[in-house]
């Protein structure tokens, strides 16, 4: 099984690295450049460099969720002009569980858009304003960067 480290290491005047281990043992190495490039490495041996938006996607697709052309996230980039997709997972307490969307007015307060809930095997694409938020579910939601805080924020404790 795959292990990992705590969590990524600042790299002052390069950017984060993030430190795992295969199933085998061996080291790999994934390094975020400040200018947004990404480096791959297995122990010291360098293995690619990405672009930003291809890395992007490789992320969407290692986390299950998305699978997005690179050539399409790169091309949607300069057209959205910095409109994010991100998901979240409810937890048990959370104030937007056992609510609804209309309940929430999340657009509204925090100018993000619930894209997606995915609630466990069965996604639900549909979102209407009765559409209920419940403890587990995962939201796909898109806005722009600043507006995630106060999303997360207001799903979670409602402030």
């Amino acid at each position: 099984m795959a292990q990992s480290t705590p969590g990524p290491a600042r790299l002052p005047g390069i950017g984060t690295s993030l430190e795992v281990r295969d199933e085998d043992g061996r080291p790999l190495s994934v390094i975020r450049r400040i200018d947004g490039h990404v480096e791959l490495y297995v122990g010291e041996r360098f293995v690619a460099r990405l672009d930003e938006a291809t890395a992007s996607a490789l992320g969407a697709f290692l986390g299950g969720r998305v699978v997005l052309p690179a050539d399409l996230a790169e091309r949607m980039s300069g057209v959205i002009g910095g409109l994010e997709f991100d998901w979240m997972r409810i937890p048990t307490g959370a104030y937007a569980a056992g609510r609804t969307v209309g309940e929430l007015h999340v657009r509204r307060r925090t100018g993000v858009t619930i894209v997606a809930v995915l609630r466990g095997s069965a996604p639900i694409l549909d979102i209407t304003t009765n559409t209920e938020l419940r403890a587990g579910d995962e939201l796909v939601f898109t806005g722009r960067a600043q507006d995630g805080v106060a999303f997360r924020d207001y799903i979670l404790r409602g402030v």
